[in-house]
């Protein structure tokens, strides 16, 4: 059974509506890089040279004021007919005021950062006793290329929750703790002929751009004094040779894999993820609701509301990973140390999904804090610790202290995706159904936890068996996101997410005979404005 319209009468419709748009001046067309100036502006504040001018410290607020005005604007203004370039003008913009915030007003990135970084290494070969040494000790994939490190502790230790394996991972996502993986371990330099130190922000140029290059764009703070939990520890003869180490040795020691076996792992589950992702494409065009025809249009499919729901979590799922698993195919196993030097170091490439274990140790809380990515938690917590310390200055150990950040941190995610939601041509409602969807959840995982305390000091849950924790817990998150779950994905549908292409090539509907080839049409023009730094490019999709 086929949706009583396509895909491509939705796109056409949509394309239609922001032409309209346009003509009427209701909203501009978003052109870079005029709409995007505010990474720029953060990097150029960031890269003034090492001063201890007051008037440096303090220009980062009238930087961060002129970074609010750009984005919102652009929030405000400029739409997309394509309907993710749509959803990312809100999203990025939204994140780029809350990165910006982070880096130079929660925190100063000019002082506050420091990254591990190889100082030198002796002119001397390493032993055979010492690479033999280091193969059957603890192994590391680094072939010898240099690489910097990271903190093994996050600073925001609010409402505790469960930090999964480095290398634990889910269906999709490479199994990088299997044995076969580990089988071949590259040697790594004796710890005698590197010495690692924390390097705070450097006076020279070049260096400082590539430091802040790293800072702004590495999100998860990887080798970073902000590194945050469910990655890799540095490695083991990184540790043992820092010159100033400011961090505890890992408790957990960690194998990394080698650069093939790194590649394979991802190449296996990229491929497994895009067949996945091919077919949740194919059998969700049968459903007008995914190709924002509205909740109330009839389903194809049983139990429609649930079926739909389901769909929409795996079709996130899959589509977010597909994305996180070019990071390691393509710039630690494509263009390597050669070309990236430390940044293509295999140890800097964990996996961006926890272990579904997460969920069944600590319910709503191991969903959100160790199953699902944390791409955007160090921001999220930092904001919860600026308010909640710095501003409330309440103790993160206190429970009025965990709960005020642990707020803060889901009201920050909601803002991000209703802006997303703002932006899109769709007939979206980004208060009542993004915004809600993420407010919601620390309710949830509030009432679980107090719950779970008060079993605990009436002796009972004790008396539970560990199995039947793990049920109810599972069984606290599937009820908690039936209820809160329709929410955020009506708000995907609406919007026309799924709309999008996610593959040039799909083989279901090539054997459907609905054609091979998925990708088309221009993906970017010229836009000339009436000024000249009005003119750019204009992303159109595919």
């Amino acid at each position: 059974m086929a949706a009583s319209i396509t895909t491509h009468e939705v796109l056409d419709q949509l394309q239609s509506k922001y032409e309209a748009a346009i003509d009427a001046g209701n909203y501009q067309p978003f052109v870079w890089p005029h709409r995007a100036l505010g990474p720029y502006l953060l990097i150029l504040y960031l890269l003034l040279p090492p001063s201890p001018s007051p008037a440096v410290h303090y220009a980062r607020y009238p930087v961060f004021a002129l970074i609010i005005y750009v984005s919102v604007t652009a929030i405000l203004d400029c739409r997309s007919p394509a309907v993710t370039v749509g959803y990312g003008i809100g999203l990025l913009n939204a994140w780029t005021i809350l990165w910006t915030a982070t880096l130079i007003i929660f925190n100063d990135g000019r002082r506050d950062y420091k990254r591990i970084e190889r100082q030198r290494r002796l002119d001397e070969a390493p032993s055979v006793e010492g690479l033999v040494e280091n193969v059957q000790g603890e192994t590391s994939a680094l072939d010898g290329s240099t690489t910097d490190g990271l903190k093994l502790v996050h600073p925001v230790g609010e409402l505790p929750e469960p930090e999964p394996e480095p290398s634990a991972t889910i269906d999709l996502a490479p199994k990088l703790e299997s044995p076969e993986i580990f089988a071949a371990q590259e040697p790594i330099p004796s710890s005698s002929q590197e010495i690692y130190t924390w390097q705070p922000f450097p006076d020279n140029i070049l260096h400082r751009l590539d430091f802040i290059l790293d800072l702004v764009t590495n999100f998860r703070g990887l080798r970073w004094t902000h590194q945050g939990p469910g990655t890799y520890p540095a490695p083991q003869h990184i540790r043992e040779t820092l010159t100033n180490p400011e961090t505890p040795p890992s408790l957990h020691p960690t194998k990394y894999p080698s650069y093939s076996l790194l590649f394979t792992s991802n190449l296996q589950s990229f491929v497994l993820c895009s067949l996945t992702l091919d077919t949740l494409k194919y059998v969700t065009s049968l459903d007008p609701y995914f190709l924002a025809q509205g909740q109330n249009t009839p389903s194809p499919f049983p139990i429609a509301r649930t079926t739909r729901l389901i769909l929409s979590l795996l079709f996130t799922y899959t589509s977010l990973l597909n994305i996180f698993l070019l990071a390691p195919l393509v710039l630690a196993c494509t263009f390597g140390p050669r070309i990236l030097g430390p940044h293509a170091s295999t140890w800097l490439y964990p996996p961006y999904y926890g272990p579904l274990s997460s969920i069944a140790d600590k319910g709503l809380a191991g969903l959100w804090g160790g199953w699902w990515h944390q791409l955007f938690r160090y921001a999220f917590e930092a904001a919860g610790e600026f308010i909640g310390g710095k501003v409330l200055r309440l103790s993160k150990n206190s429970i009025s202290g965990g709960v005020v950040r642990s707020l803060v941190a889901f009201v920050c995610s909601g803002i991000l995706h209703a802006c997303a939601s703002y932006t899109v041509l769709g007939g979206t409602h980004p208060v009542r159904g993004s915004f809600l969807f993420f407010v919601l959840q620390p309710v949830g995982i509030i009432a679980q936890r107090a719950l779970s305390i008060y079993l605990k000091q009436k002796g009972y849950r004790e008396a539970i068996p560990p199995w039947m924790r793990k049920t109810g817990n599972v069984l606290v998150v599937v009820l908690w996101c039936r209820v809160t779950g329709p929410l955020i994905a009506d708000e995907f549908a609406a919007a026309g997410i799924w709309l999008y292409e996610p593959l040039p090539v799909s083989l279901v509907k090539g054997v459907k005979g609905e054609g091979w080839w998925r990708w088309g049409g221009p993906w970017v023009r010229w836009y000339s404005g009436d000024r000249w730094w009005r003119s750019g490019l204009v992303f159109l999709g595919g």
